[in-house]
């Protein structure tokens, strides 16, 4: 029997954990820059924003005046996920943290009004210990078991948070009442063409031979198909990709034209890139930099290039990859331009071994991994940027927008252990989806 413990509106609900006056009110957080709307109080969805909403558009749904807009806190919110899951990790067995906000686990065979009791009870515990309300749901199946908790985070008739679907009748009645484009794994193009095939709930598409399914889409859907039906599809030994690409950009709070600026932000992504490399224990062959202009300025000329540069020994030692996009930067770099976006990908990345070393290469490779390896371990205890290169020591101008932050949530973070600058823009927003650190 899987579990699914996943957080309700999670990121409103960190901001509530130290603002006791947003409980009850219509609550949004948004993206990168004030851009759209990432996450919604129960509140806020009964008042029609949907998710995604750019800020410019919740006039269209509801008064302005009535909603409390915030900037997303992102090492905040993983601060309080990673209590969340400390507290869950010993509970249960075999925890497997999915986003910053569920988690999967196996409930041994045990007497369900047990394990129901026991359930309810680490629900009242991590809003109790955190303050974050939180929803389980068991079924046969992880997508079963998604379906599980919508319904325990959802139905008002269940008090306790915790919600069992298991007998097969109440999986049937479920599955017809749930839309294809709600079913996990399912995304919105899969959805319109299943739905041009007359599948419109969960129940249609169970009902779908799999060989069609399979043929007509691909063996990942046949499984998704096959787990609403109760069948267990986990692989047992799932086999770890290789990421063959690591990106880190970021869209700029405003429009940039000064090249240190820009430069400051290219040695940031430089090191995030460099840190994932080592942190998978891969090595990158090039290094690629790319900046872009803004296409909504009709006032200004629109600029977008890159460049590769191939290093002569693969690496992911910090300053032989900051150097590398800076130098590539000033090969696309152009004077009296805008820019708006920037990024840093590392390339012909390769994976454990020896590195084959070039004939005349002056570096100490050796020296280069115990120094990355200690300055990697004085980040992790003290912050992600506590030890930066001094080319990197602006963090300025390019910072995303935050015009939204909660005064009391700022005020309060001692909580997390951490001590903030009054510049809000010297935070490293490690977790902020719009960061785009991206692999492939």
């Amino acid at each position: 029997m899987y579990g699914l413990v996943d957080c309700n509106n999670f990121f409103v609900s960190c901001e509530r954990v130290f603002d006791p006056r947003l409980n009850g009110k219509k609550v949004v957080v948004l993206s990168n820059n004030d851009g759209c709307v990432i996450a919604r109080s129960n509140e806020a969805k009964a008042a029609g924003i949907p998710m995604g909403c750019p800020a410019f558009k919740i006039k269209d749904h509801t008064d302005p005046r009535e909603i409390v807009q915030l900037s997303a806190r992102h090492i905040l919110y993983r601060d309080l996920s990673d209590r969340v899951m400390s507290i869950l990790g010993k509970e249960v067995e075999n925890l497997q943290q999915y986003s910053v906000d569920e988690a999967f686990f196996v409930l041994p065979h045990e007497d369900v009004e047990t394990s129901h009791r026991i359930m309810a009870g680490l629900v009242k515990k991590v809003r109790q210990y955190v303050g974050i309300p939180v929803s389980i749901g068991f079924a046969p199946s992880k997508t079963l078991a998604k379906v599980a908790n919508h319904i325990a985070k959802r139905d008002r008739r269940i008090t306790d948070g915790v919600y069992w679907l298991v007998r097969p009748e109440a999986i049937d009645i479920i599955l017809r009442r749930t839309p294809i484009e709600d079913v996990w794994g399912v995304g919105r193009r899969l959805a319109y063409s299943l739905q041009s095939r007359g599948i419109k709930t969960a129940a249609d598409f169970v009902k779908m031979p799999p060989s069609l399914v399979r043929s007509l889409y691909s063996v990942t859907l046949e499984r998704t198909q096959r787990e609403l039906m109760g069948h267990d599809c986990q692989i047992a030994n799932p086999v770890t990709i290789a990421h063959k690409t690591i990106m880190t950009s970021r869209t700029f709070g405003k429009v940039l034209t000064n090249r240190d600026e820009i430069a400051d932000a290219v040695v940031s992504f430089a090191e995030k890139t460099a840190r994932q490399l080592r942190g998978e224990g891969s090595v990158a062959g090039s290094i690629m930099t790319y900046v872009r202009g803004d296409r909504f300025r009709e006032d200004l000329p629109y600029y977008s290039n890159s460049c590769q540069l191939r290093l002569d020994t693969p690496t992911n030692d910090t300053m032989t990859i900051v150097r590398q996009a800076l130098n590539a930067l000033n090969n696309i770099w152009r004077d009296g331009l805008a820019y708006r976006k920037a990024g840093v990908m590392a390339l012909d990345i390769e994976h454990g071994g020896a590195i084959q070393l070039s004939l005349f290469d002056p570096d100490d490779h050796g020296k280069l991994r115990r120094l990355m390896t200690s300055i990697d371990g004085i980040n992790n205890q003290y912050g992600n940027r506590a030890v930066k290169l001094a080319p990197g020591i602006q963090r300025g101008e390019w910072a995303p927008n935050q015009s939204h932050l909660n005064a009391i949530s700022k005020t309060l973070h001692f909580y997390t252990g951490m001590i903030l600058s009054d510049n809000l823009d010297c935070i490293d927003q490690d977790y902020d989806p719009e960061d785009e650190q991206s692999t492939s």
